[in-house]
């Protein structure tokens, strides 16, 4: 053992040095943080709409309903925060405390680099329902699609299985109070067979999405068939227009009804007649909703459903056809430098119209022509147009084509055994 000398004393380091030591320590820190920050300075990035990530827990658990997107806010040095990419981002839920079925706060975690941290997380804790996972086996009920056209019936429906398995949490599953099949036909004609998917029903009715219905899609056999007969609709009248006029006609709309009944009652109906139209004393066409009778007991209208039609009966002055004979042919359009003449120059006129126009109706009201504009030298065979009065109706020419023959003025007359040419008739007479 060593001895001091008397009056030596040991002594530390004086409380200045000490101070001016921790100075510098903490000077040298600032100066190197300020320098970090200028060279790699803090940035914060905002990362929304993740997706959390799928919770697994022990069975039978598992979490009711869906998860809510998380927006994260992520701060550090920019160099860190450029690593941070969004796929790399995976949100998750600390599910420590889950220990049965029940509601929770689940605190929301994710992973980042050392020198980054969440600056915020926006739900910071989502609401879990978490309940066990449960299955039932229920009986499939068909829901067909009601069918607008009704031409067409749904027959009847085979699905591969009655009966399917809904599976999911169990206060979802306890909530199903039936499982539909819904079949839709389209706009098919015949029998087919497809897939079709079934639904978990609540008492309501409303789909549960959540729970899930095995199998998922149904192979199902549907019969469609043809429905009644389609027959012709015929517009029966009563009474009789007005004095000098006339029924010219009558038609349905629709034109034919759709009947069901028995196939032996229907296979001796070949039309249907509506309830008698009347037109007593009518002047005008007349339109109106009738519906049909003398229709078998056991047969009904299909479509259309209210069973009716419109029928439209056709009212007309009472008419004569008269042929005006003796009327001339003028031709148009002839080219300069040409002549033209017209064999026969001369012809009648079949008109039709009341017995008061025709006794008034003189020949000047009326007027034959042919056109010959853009033709050439030659015999052309033209079809007469005619114009008459208003109230009158040509029907015909009688002869209904003519000849009209083009020279030049200086030339000599054309052999009248050259060949005819044949042109476009001009007009085609009303029927």
């Amino acid at each position: 053992m060593r001895f001091l000398p008397a009056g030596y004393r040991v002594t530390g380091p004086s409380s200045d040095a000490v101070f001016r030591a921790v100075a510098s320590l903490a000077l040298a820190f600032l100066l190197w943080a300020w320098v970090t920050t200028q060279r790699d300075p803090p940035e914060t990035r905002v990362y929304a709409d993740l997706t959390l990530q799928a919770p697994v827990l022990p069975e039978p658990l598992q979490i009711a309903g869906e998860l809510p997107p998380v927006t994260l806010e992520v701060i550090g040095p920019r160099s860190v925060v450029d690593q941070v990419s969004r796929a790399g981002l995976r949100p998750s839920l600390d599910l420590s405390e889950v220990t049965g079925p029940g509601n929770y706060q689940a605190a929301v975690e994710v992973e980042l680099p050392a020198a980054a941290r969440v600056a915020s997380v926006r739900p910071a804790r989502v609401p879990l329902v978490v309940d066990e996972t449960t299955s039932r086996t229920m009986h499939l009920d068909v829901a067909p699609a009601q069918i607008e056209d009704p031409t067409r019936r749904i027959g009847e429906i085979v699905p591969e299985v009655s009966e399917v398995t809904v599976s999911g949490p169990k206060r979802l599953v306890d909530n199903v109070d039936r499982v539909v099949l819904p079949v839709d036909i389209g706009d098919r004609t015949d029998d087919f067979a497809a897939d079709f998917v079934p639904t978990a029903l609540d008492g309501a009715g409303q789909p549960i999405p959540e729970v899930s219905v095995l199998p998922s899609r149904v192979t199902t056999t549907v019969e469609v068939e043809q429905r009644g007969r389609s027959v012709p609709v015929l517009v029966q009248t009563a009474g009789n227009p007005a004095q000098g006029y006339e029924s010219v006609g009558s038609v349905a709309n629709p034109s034919t009804v759709l009947l069901e009944g028995p196939d032996e009652v229907l296979a001796n109906i070949l039309s249907v007649v509506t309830t008698p139209v009347n037109i007593d004393g009518a002047t005008d066409t007349v339109s109106t909703r009738v519906g049909l009778e003398d229709l078998p007991p056991d047969v009904r209208v299909v479509n259309p459903a209210d069973g009716s039609v419109v029928a439209v009966v056709q009212i007309r002055p009472r008419g004569v056809t008269q042929l005006l004979s003796d009327l001339p042919v003028h031709v148009s359009n002839v080219r300069e430098g040409f002549t033209a003449t017209v064999e026969p120059d001369r012809l009648g006129v079949v008109v039709f119209a009341s017995e008061e126009t025709l006794a008034n109706l003189s020949g000047e009201e009326i007027s034959v022509s042919v056109s010959v504009v853009g033709l050439g030298a030659g015999r052309h065979q033209i079809r007469p147009s005619v114009t008459v009065p208003p109230e009158v109706q040509w029907l015909r020419t009688d002869p209904e084509v003519v000849v009209v023959t083009l020279e030049p003025e200086t030339a000599a007359p054309m052999p009248t055994t050259r060949p005819l040419q044949r042109t476009v008739p001009e007009a085609t007479p009303a029927r």
